[in-house]
């Protein structure tokens, strides 16, 4: 069954090319499948295919830059580091990416499986939704959702507020757990990815209820309620594993083929990374000293390949969020914090005797040592959730680049949030002026609801 689903998405996205400017490399097919005479089971491989080239694409990479895990080492990447970030920089996931393409497959998916009573399909279309809203809250706060998706009857859509992202999050997964625990013969159509949808979704609402832990005095008891029904272990994480091709292939390590050298290692993030056993699957030296993330050829580097994996939540990041929930209520966080730690080190294999003396050395489980060891475990796999983090908590210590000053960041802190692109400010110019005065501006400076201190 994988192998004909491989084949239907191979066909449905063969078109599938580079877009120009150095992080506009979101490969939405133009052709992606519409019409009412198109299957489930063609459009949820693509809608699949495209959030996971969302979470690694521009928004993880500058979002893996202003946490200094990269460096711009040439071209655009070197005005990056400097928050030098305008409102081009990363409009393309929200124009092709998000709002004309995962997020528009899945509400598609939601009306389609509706009409067809495809429940569980439905429910994987809500988790996917979820999951690419929050990827836009995320990077911007307020942004269109309740209104977005009303085509000619509604071209100018409102921002709902960022709280009320939120709670339309938690209201997807909830629905979607309803939905999977319906009867359906034909089960989630097209599926790429081999999951328990109803453990991913629990897991999924205790890492979006631990975003507002500014916000929620509760976040952290609601949080660890979901963890004690999410999965239980590696073999259970929910991935979406790439093609080995340059148009299949993951972002990140696609970046690096096309644009080698322009984006390495952040000597910050090398430094943190000197004694840990991981550092040689993450980076490799150049001849000059520097530690480049991607290296022709070099399979050791476990997220720089182009079959590297795309976990929608991995077991260590869930492992985190149950010590951060049980430090911040509490409880002894530092075996769960070991067990975090562990299970990212088995999941790119390092050896069990380096485990074992590493894990020795973490003999304490405040904030501060979670959100770091967190840090370095969720490199490669999600960049933009290690931004929310510090965002959240100030963690890890970072110290903003000097060079960081200027029109987009008058005050020269690790950037906030991003610009809302182009296209909305002069297209959907009332409701854009709207959610900047609702966020009390538009500068990269400025704090989102969630993270606001």
């Amino acid at each position: 069954m994988k192998k004909h689903i491989l084949a239907i998405i191979t066909l449905v996205i063969a078109g599938l090319v580079s877009s120009c400017g150095d992080f506009d490399d979101l490969n939405q097919d133009p052709t992606r499948p519409g019409g009412d005479s198109v299957s489930l089971v063609a459009i949820t491989p693509t809608m699949q295919t495209q959030t996971h080239r969302n979470l690694l694409a521009n928004g993880a990479r500058l979002s893996g830059i202003v946490t200094q895990q990269w460096i711009g080492f040439d071209a655009q990447q070197v005005a990056f580091t400097s928050y030098d970030i305008g409102e081009s920089d990363i409009s393309n996931i929200w124009e092709n990416g998000l709002y004309t393409g995962s997020m528009r497959d899945c509400n598609d998916m939601i009306t389609r499986a509706t009409a067809e009573n495809a429940t569980h399909t439905r429910a994987v279309a809500k988790i996917y939704m979820a999951i690419n809203l929050g990827l836009a809250t995320n990077l911007w706060g307020d942004v269109p959702y309740s209104e977005a998706f009303l085509g000619e009857q509604n071209l100018s859509p409102a921002y709902d507020s960022q709280s009320d992202i939120y709670n339309s999050i938690q209201t997807l997964l909830d629905e979607a757990i309803i939905d999977l625990a319906t009867n359906d013969p034909l089960g989630v159509q097209g599926d790429l990815v081999n999951a328990d949808w109803t453990a991913t979704a629990h897991a999924l609402k205790a890492r979006f209820y631990m975003q507002l832990t500014k916000r929620d005095v509760n976040a952290s008891t609601k949080a660890l309620s979901e963890i004690a029904l999410a999965f239980t272990g590696n073999s259970d994480q929910p991935i979406f594993n790439f093609e080995a091709t340059p148009n299949g292939g993951n972002p990140l390590a696609n970046f690096g083929l096309q644009r080698p050298n322009t984006m390495i290692i952040d000597p910050h993030f090398d430094n943190i990374m000197s004694t840990d056993p991981r550092r040689s699957f993450l980076m490799v030296p150049n001849t000059d000293g520097d530690q480049l993330y991607f290296e022709s050829g070099n399979t050791d580097l476990f997220w720089a390949q182009l079959d590297s994996p795309s976990p929608i939540i991995t077991y260590s990041e869930l492992k985190f969020l149950e010590a951060e929930a049980t430090q911040r209520t509490g409880g002894n966080a530092l075996p769960i914090l070991h067990a975090a730690i562990r299970a990212n080190m088995e999941f790119i294999g390092v050896a069990e005797a380096q485990i074992t003396s590493y894990l020795a050395t973490i003999t304490t489980s405040d904030l501060e040592v979670i959100i770091t060891e967190k840090y370095k475990s969720l490199y490669g796999a999600n960049p933009i959730q290690i931004w929310n983090d510090y965002r959240r908590t100030n963690y890890p210590t970072l110290v903003p680049n000097p060079n960081g000053m200027n029109g987009n960041d008058p005050s020269g802190i690790i950037p906030r949030r991003f610009l809302y692109p182009q296209s909305e400010r002069l297209s959907n110019t009332n409701s854009y002026n709207n959610a900047i005065t609702n966020q009390g501006g538009h500068l990269l400076d400025v704090d989102t609801w969630a993270y606001a201190n």
